[in-house]
């Protein structure tokens, strides 16, 4: 098959030099040159932090295609070029790519991969590099964990398949996760962490839907065993971990690691799900947001203040040498536009404060500013999309050089 990958060095991974990286994951180093190298992505002033503002893209998001209903996308892994050039063209230098390891993986042999299903991935990086984006990969289903299992198929109206194994609790399903990210590690080797970094899975939590549950130090032992398995193949690749408990808290027991930390900014949550069926089905039932948030007494209960305090806890990491980025924010279509343009402001001015960038969980739909059908918003036409410029200005106003 014809060498269609960025790097011009794809080629395919066997089981040996799979369970070769597994058994040396040990020797790996702590502290890798990742921080230190002439390839790392160029910081925010003032701080460790790359400096990344932009959004989340959906065209590899699940193999489930239910979930086609609520986000705009096409389910075929081919990444529009106009999304990163007019991503570019406004401001934004940065996209992270929540994926289905199902698209490319056999169902029988998780260790066998279909090239041909990686290539619109090489696409999206050498889109990244034609418009001076950084692109995240990211295994948002990831052999054996998908913070999704935990829906409720009937509350929210879409069918899921769930992992059959666990990650935390089946060797070869660990294998299988590693095997993943040697396999990108290899196919990637040789691009800058300018251009691409690799976000391990998607809002680790503790996984009580299944038996038994996942906790804390399992995630650990797989994020080290995951570290071990790249920088065998590409010792200074940057990777990224999702902050515990669904993004909301930083990791202390991985900084020895050098990884970078990623928050998801969803607070409060009875304004951001409001009407959020397929992730709260008790959302149907909450009272109209305004913002600052208050309770049904006209008391105030959430406002900047409490979404700095929220994120507080990610300054600390400043001190620690490790770098931050917050990869998703955004909030449901239902929450009112005046009410979501004012809460908009205030994160984002949150975030700033920290010296990090962020990205909105998606760039078409839902939390974008094209197509997300949010009742009373005002539309310009952009190219037979609805954009919504109100959203638009107050994230570009928010950049920072």
């Amino acid at each position: 098959m014809q060498d269609d990958s960025p790097s011009g060095a794809s080629k395919s991974i066997s089981r040996r030099a799979v369970i070769g990286s597994i058994a040396g994951m040990a020797a790996a180093s702590a502290m890798p040159e990742v921080l230190m190298g002439l390839e790392k992505p160029a910081p925010l002033p003032g701080s460790i932090n790359p400096r990344w503002f932009g959004f989340n893209l959906m065209e590899y998001f699940s193999t489930d295609a239910d979930w086609m209903n609520h986000f705009p996308y096409k389910n075929d892994g081919i990444f529009p070029e106009d999304d990163f050039k007019w991503m570019s063209d406004w401001g934004f230098n940065f996209v992270r790519l929540p994926m289905d390891y199902r698209f490319w993986t056999d169902p029988n042999d998780l260790l066998k991969v279909n090239e041909k299903m990686i290539e619109p991935i090489d696409r999206a990086i050498r889109l990244g590099e034609k418009y001076g984006v950084h692109v995240t990969i990211g295994l948002h289903r990831a052999p054996g964990f998908c913070i999704l299992d935990g829906n409720d198929d009937q509350a929210s109206g879409i069918h899921i398949k769930r992992e059959k194994t666990s990650v935390y609790r089946d060797q070869g399903t660990l294998d299988a996760f590693i095997h993943q990210w040697v396999y990108f590690a290899r196919r990637y080797k040789g691009i800058s962490n300018a251009k691409v970094t690799f976000n391990l899975v998607n809002e680790p939590i503790d996984v009580k839907w299944t038996q038994p549950s996942s906790d804390l130090k399992d995630y650990i032992r797989v994020v080290r065993a995951a570290v071990s398995g790249i920088r065998a193949e590409d010792p200074t690749r940057l990777i990224v971990t999702d902050g515990y408990d669904a993004g909301r808290t930083p990791i202390p027991e991985l900084y020895d690691t050098g990884i970078l930390q990623s928050g998801h900014d969803y607070s409060p949550v009875q304004l951001t799900h409001y009407h959020c069926a397929w992730a709260r089905p008790a959302s149907m039932t909450w009272p109209l947001p305004t913002w600052p948030l208050k309770d049904a007494s006209g008391k105030v209960i959430a406002d900047r203040e409490t979404l700095a305090a929220e994120v507080a806890p990610w300054k600390d990491l400043a001190k620690r040498g490790i770098p931050i980025h917050f990869g998703e924010t955004g909030c449901n279509r239902y929450t009112p536009p005046k009410v979501y343009y004012a809460w908009l402001s205030d994160m984002l001015d949150v975030i700033n404060d920290l010296k990090c960038g962020w990205a909105f969980w998606n760039f078409r739909g839902v939390a974008g500013p094209l197509d997300p059908d949010r009742p009373g918003t005002e539309y310009k036409n952009w190219h037979g999309h609805k954009l919504d410029f109100k959203m638009l200005n107050i994230i570009q106003s928010k950049l920072k050089s």
